[in-house]
């Protein structure tokens, strides 16, 4: 069975067939649907199925090879949803894939000509050890070639919400930013720009020197934001643009954002991030736990 998908030019959301994975890919659907891209559902069979006792005993018994068995179980599930899905969206195109291999590298290499994968994650819901060691969603996200979206299970859109999007001058906050203006023109929300600022473990104690020259510094971080987002809100004048310099560790000011937000979009590292770093702490932050669909862009 193949490990590669035709994804070029489509929504890509990956899917284990279980319902827990249905809100990923009705947000993909929406998405595709609006922004008038095919949408391509993929599930990935593990290159060594490991089945039950029980069932790889009665697979045997009537004489059928389990892989073969669980790809027909797989391919009509992946049916199924295609239907439901165009059941709710007439006009889109549906596609499904079915490959074999591993999960993450799928989705990863899928990213490098898709106009946006999407995952769904467990968030705040999964146990420590997933949290901590990841799962798919944190593969994708730190390898993929494109933008991500990740979907938890906390993950509820306010619809007339602003889409959120962290800036702070890296190269992958510029592509968050691009990202950020589609978004919203979508969905017919305004941009809420945010960066943000604090004491740093020294400084805090110094922090009535520093306090004659915040404002000045707030009026020049917030110079730095219009300035990002002008060439964007220029391609965009029918999306209004909030520039919002807010004192706080960037993770929590965004999560916070979130609640009120139809979407976040952070960049996969910060301006601190080094070459060789995958995921920032931030956007790792973030994707755990946001209130509302993430998008994690890289460059």
């Amino acid at each position: 069975m193949a490990t590669e998908i035709q994804s070029a030019g489509k929504v890509v959301v990956g899917t284990d067939c279980s319902n827990r994975a249905d809100k990923a890919i009705e947000w993909a659907a929406k998405t595709a649907s609006s922004r008038g891209y095919p949408l391509l559902v993929v599930s990935v069979l593990p290159e060594v199925p490991l089945p039950k006792r029980t069932r790889a005993a009665s697979a045997l018994r009537e004489g059928t090879d389990y892989v073969n068995q669980l790809r027909e179980q797989v391919g009509k599930k992946l049916a199924d949803i295609a239907d439901r899905v165009r059941g709710y969206h007439p006009t889109l195109v549906v596609e499904t894939a079915l490959v074999q291999g591993s999960a993450p590298l799928v989705l990863a290499q899928a990213s490098k000509d898709a106009v946006m994968v999407v995952v769904g994650a467990r968030g705040q819901t999964a146990p420590p050890a997933v949290r901590i060691l990841g799962g798919t969603a944190d593969q994708v996200t730190s390898h993929a070639h494109g933008p991500v979206a990740v979907i938890t299970d906390l993950s509820e859109e306010d619809h007339g919400g602003p889409v959120v999007v962290g800036v702070d001058g890296s190269d992958e906050s510029k592509v968050a930013i691009g990202i950020a203006f589609r978004e919203a023109a979508s969905r017919h929300v305004p941009v809420r720009a945010i960066n943000t600022w604090d004491f740093g473990p020294y400084d805090a104690f110094n922090a009535e020197i520093w306090a004659a020259s915040i404002d000045e510094m707030a009026e020049d971080l917030t110079s730095m934001v219009n300035d990002l987002v002008k060439d964007e809100a220029a391609k965009h004048p029918e999306v209004a643009v909030q520039v919002d310099v807010v004192r706080g560790r960037p993770e929590f000011v965004l999560v916070d954002a979130s609640k009120k937000a139809s979407l976040v979009v952070v960049g996969s590292r910060g301006r601190g991030g080094f070459a060789g770093l995958l995921l920032g702490s931030t956007s790792k932050h973030v994707l755990r736990e946001a209130r509302c669909p993430v998008i994690v862009a890289r460059t």
